[in-house]
């Protein structure tokens, strides 16, 4: 079916305003609230104004040739976990590199250069930095929300986010053979970081890759095992399967400790649907059966209740047979996920 004369008179988003005012289309038109401006001289659908990937595309029509989204707004783009705040100023405050000079005259853009070519892909019809050069100039920027709960003693919440997104670069696709969602091992960002000398925020970085651990799936949970740490007990394994000895597949706790038989896993949400429930009572009633401790914590088990988490897992510990969390090792990270076979363990305590 054609387009009506009316519809045809507006031009199909986003656009430049002079390439429309040389195509004819009325000034008046320009001023339709169908449009706005995410930047001046540009036009979007206005019903996509707080979509990132649309303002994007739009003010990339500004951008200089070679340019690319990078920092906050990069990782956003990216869909790394970050905090509500840091994603919001991404979206008011766009930042980009460009090869040159500033990628961008337009005020809402944060611009500097130092991109080179290796550095800029297209993601989503946006050019962007690369997961790699994306995770470098995170480095340097404060990705914590100071009006989030009070962080535990010995968190440090800039390492904290820094760490969550590291651990979401590294992460692997369990639903397709464990394949790194962004082609990024933990190995990869440990050479870079060696290599980038002088680097700004290189440093953060270094401290960050160190504290990173493949498969794990969610922000909350690199949250729980950093601050389980910073609380005197030792990394935990992340994201193991554990198996019986003939080969019958358990669970795959989020974070565990098989020495001694005490696992945690984090549920986002306290009401899930019966069919997850089930499944989710079963996997830890096989647990059980073996001897295993399962602690499940929500959202406010991580935050205001803090502490009370802590004596929930030191008297975990203890019914385990381990009064003295020190004397366990601390995980390493593996480039593979751990396969634990699980024995039954003496009666508790």
């Amino acid at each position: 079916m054609a387009p009506s004369s009316t519809a045809s008179r507006y031009p199909r988003p986003p656009f430049l305003v002079r390439d429309a005012l040389r195509a004819g289309v009325p000034e008046g038109v320009l001023r339709s609230r169908r449009y706005c401006a995410p930047v001046p001289g540009v036009r979007m659908d206005a019903r996509l104004q707080a979509d990132l990937v649309a303002v994007c595309r739009a003010v990339a029509l500004t951008l200089s040739d070679g340019a690319a989204f990078c920092g906050p707004t990069a990782a956003a783009l990216w869909d790394l976990p970050l905090e509500r705040r840091t994603r919001a100023a991404a979206l008011e405050r766009l930042h980009a590199v460009g090869t040159g000079g500033r990628p961008s005259a337009a005020a809402r853009v944060v611009g500097r250069r130092g991109l080179a070519p290796g550095d800029r892909t297209s993601h989503l019809g946006v050019p962007v930095t690369t997961p790699l050069r994306t995770w470098r100039d995170l480095g340097a920027v404060d990705l914590s929300d100071s009006t989030r709960v009070p962080h535990p003693a010995g968190v440090d919440p800039r390492h904290e986010e820094l760490v969550v997104a590291t651990d979401a670069l590294v992460a692997s696709d369990a639903m397709h053979g464990d394949v790194p969602r962004y082609g990024l091992r933990r190995l990869d960002l440990e050479r870079a970081a060696e290599s980038w000398t002088g680097v700004r925020g290189v440093r953060s970085l270094r401290s960050a890759v160190a504290d990173a651990r493949q498969f794990v799936d969610s922000a909350p949970e690199t949250r729980v095992r950093l601050r389980v740490v910073a609380s005197g007990f030792p990394c935990p394994v992340v994201g193991a399967d554990l198996v019986t000895a003939s080969g019958l597949w358990l669970a795959r706790p989020d974070l565990c400790w098989p020495e001694i038989g005490v696992a945690i896993e984090y549920d986002g949400e306290h009401h899930v649907d019966r069919r997850q429930l089930a499944s989710d009572t079963a996997r830890r009633d096989a647990m059980d059966a073996i001897g295993w401790r399962c602690i499940v914590l929500y959202q406010e088990d991580v935050g205001s209740r803090w502490s009370r988490t802590i004596r929930r897992l030191r008297d975990a510990f203890t019914d385990q047979g381990c009064v003295d969390p020190g004397r366990i090792a601390s995980a390493p990270d593996t480039v593979e996920r751990r396969r634990i076979v699980c024995t039954r363990l003496a009666a508790r305590r």
